[in-house]
């Protein structure tokens, strides 16, 4: 701090483009007997700290032209104002995200408006007063230069300054002990640091059983970043000063800690190190959470392009070996061969409406499902998933009732369960899978958060380790997971819950540290299934003999196909690479249906393309193919079906049926 400052009252900033929040904010503050500045924006604020020494800035997050971050950077950049504690005010950002981007832009707080005055004034107080603190240092270190020249009347100041000091020290002492920081000095010739400020069993997590004051911290420090502390230590001398981000051992818990240390002077012994450790583990969870969202978000990005082009190439191939099948010439060999090939080219269809299920880049499609068949095909999978150290039994009784669910989602919920299984067992064990139509009375339905009334209870029991009670609490939480890093998201029991929750059911945990855990979920049954069976009848194939069809796809192979399965339903189709070009030269006069890709290249699509054409004719029926569509646009309703690629001949003759169907 310069003379010129240290003689400066302890000045408070107050940037808001809100002239009423101005007034409030003075209002606030003027108790503290401090003078406030005021500044409208960024750019006069910038002017203010130009001219003027601060001792807390309050910055306004959202401002016209340059916003608080923005803002609250510049400030950092100049050397006199880069030590200036910010506090940002905002009233709209609530996200932790926002939070998260004001500390790393070097804020001290983030307070949301609007703000409890005494609150607001506390904080407030507390950095003036390490500012007055700071000046207070400042001014005895040049009333210490006077003293040298002066006699009894400058011992006299001495003796007062130094109460002055003791009572600055003991409020700095009390300062730092309420904030999460420890401060620290290591003697010359040694290597243990000896704390002399802040709260560093609360920085610990408590662990009043460790005596901190006489130098184990090091022992403390995660064996893996121990050697980087120890090399960035040594190299003082030569850098002058680091800053460090390590690990340290509170109890079972690890924390992340920063560290900032500084060389002081050097004498026969060696360097005095003085330096602050704060505590960062927040920040990391909150890190650590954002790169788990990022690569969720990456994986259904990169599901939603592999879809969209795996399934033109699946119907390129369903629809080609479901031609050649339908050869009369062929011998039953022939027929069988082609059949299996069939049959694992829809095994790839579902296969990718597995990984977009898991990516949860495709909306739910329920069916109508039985809870026992769908286990007894699940069971051999169950084998290879478990591995030879772990038994498996099977108790799903032949009466339950259907279901209505997602499928490929019912299937990913148990897979993941029977993995999380296995992994709480490493030394074997057993897994139960049973399953029985209950009536929920009201406490089981409580902590299920479901209604009273009959449910499906599947439970998947296993033997393994177990939850405390903390971990059972928490075990639905997005990204929490007890196991280790790269082996596991955190995302397996919240997706399930989510699934289950939007389909009406729900999730209870059982479990207890050594005793094994218990996965229960509630499936709905459905009301009536017979008559909704009924109302469904199955449909006699429809004859498209006649049919003109003008068919709108992209892909040179799967448009080729398609036009050869509509030919061989009798049908007269004209085709076209995109959607431009049918814009163009269709004739909707020599045409009675269009049957159209939905996302192609060019200027228009399929849904665009629809609406075009209804411009000139308003009842053209529209049959939508696609082989994913998760993120684009809305489809028309009226007259209009989807059917979803890869596709064979009977799927499409259905579809084209049902569309022109009389009403």
């Amino acid at each position: 701090m310069s003379a010129a400052a240290a003689d400066a009252p302890a000045r408070i900033l107050v940037v808001d483009d809100d002239e009423a929040n101005l007034i409030a904010a003075q209002a606030v503050l003027a108790d503290l007997g401090h003078p406030v500045v005021t500044a409208t924006s960024g750019a006069e604020a910038l002017r203010a700290v130009l001219r003027h020494e601060f001792a807390v800035i309050l910055l306004d997050v959202r401002m016209p032209g340059m916003d608080g971050y923005e803002t609250a950077e510049l400030i950092r950049q100049r050397e006199r104002s880069r030590h200036v504690p910010i506090i940002f005010l905002s009233g709209v950002d609530k996200e932790t995200s926002h939070q998260f981007r004001g500390y790393a832009a070097g804020a001290v707080d983030y307070v949301l408006k609007p703000a409890e005055p005494l609150i607001l004034r506390s904080k407030v107080q507390v950095f003036a007063e390490l500012y007055e603190q700071r000046r207070q240092i400042a001014l005895k270190a040049e009333a210490e230069r006077k003293l040298m020249a002066e006699n009894l009347a400058v011992r006299a100041r001495e003796a007062e300054v130094a109460r002055e000091l003791e009572r600055t020290l003991m409020t700095q002492a009390l300062v730092l002990d309420a904030l999460p920081l420890a401060l620290f000095v290591i003697e010359p010739g040694e290597d243990a640091r000896r704390f002399v400020g802040g709260n560093v069993q609360a920085l610990c997590g408590g662990h009043d059983d460790l005596d901190f004051a006489v130098g184990d911290w090091m022992d403390r420090v995660h064996p893996d970043d121990r050697p980087r502390l120890a090399a960035a230590q040594s190299a003082l001398p030569d850098t002058g000063g680091y800053e460090i981000e390590y690990r340290i051992l509170c109890g079972s818990e690890e924390q992340w800690m920063m560290e900032h240390a500084a060389a002081g002077d050097e004498g026969e012994d060696g360097l005095m190190i003085s330096g602050v450790i704060t505590d960062v583990t927040g920040r990391k969870r909150l890190e650590e959470q954002l790169t788990h969202a990022q690569k969720l978000e990456a994986i259904g990005q990169l599901s939603g392009g592999v879809a969209h082009d795996f399934n033109n190439m699946l119907g390129v191939i369903i629809g080609s070996l479901d031609r050649v099948q339908a050869t009369a010439e062929l011998d039953e060999r022939s027929r069988g061969r082609l059949g299996l090939a069939l049959q694992a080219a829809q095994s790839c269809a579902d296969l990718t409406k597995r990984l977009l299920g898991f990516a949860r880049r495709q909306k739910l499609q329920p069916r109508e499902l039985d809870v026992t068949s769908e286990m007894g095909r699940l069971r051999g999978l169950f084998e290879r998933v478990l591995g030879e150290t772990v038994t498996a039994t099977l108790d799903i009784p032949a009466d339950l009732p259907p279901v209505w669910l997602d499928a490929s989602q019912f299937e990913g919920a148990i897979v993941n369960l029977v993995v999380n299984a296995r992994d709480a067992m490493p030394e074997g064990g057993t897994l139960a899978v049973s399953a029985r139509l209950v009536d929920l009375d009201a406490g089981e339905a409580a902590m299920a958060n479901l209604p009273a009334g009959p449910f499906i209870r599947l439970s998947v029991a296993d033997s393994g380790t177990g939850m405390d009670a903390e971990t059972q609490a928490r075990a639905l939480e997005p990204f929490f997971t007890t196991k280790g890093p790269d082996k596991g998201t955190g995302l397996g029991l919240s997706s399930i819950y989510g699934f289950l929750r939007q389909s009406g059911g729900g999730l209870r945990i059982e479990s207890e540290p050594g005793a094994g855990t218990a996965v229960h979920l509630y499936l709905p049954p459905m009301q009536n299934p017979e008559s909704s069976r009924e109302e469904a009848p199955r449909a006699a194939a429809a004859d498209l003999t006649g049919l003109r069809i003008a068919l709108v796809e992209d892909n040179d192979a799967l448009r080729d196909v398609t036009c050869a399965m509509l030919n061989e339903m009798g049908c007269g189709v004209t085709g076209f690479a995109s959607a431009d070009a049918a814009a163009d030269a269709l004739d909707l006069a020599s045409i009675d249906l269009l049957v159209t890709d939905c996302v192609m290249p060019g200027q228009l699509n399929g849904p665009r393309l629809c609406e075009l054409l209804r411009e000139r004719r308003d009842d053209l029926p529209v049959l939508f193919i696609s082989g994913f569509r998760a993120d684009a646009e809305e489809l028309p309703t009226r007259a209009t079906a989807l059917l979803a690629k890869p596709f064979d001949a009977a799927q499409l003759r259905a579809a084209i049926g049902n569309l022109l169907k009389p009403a």
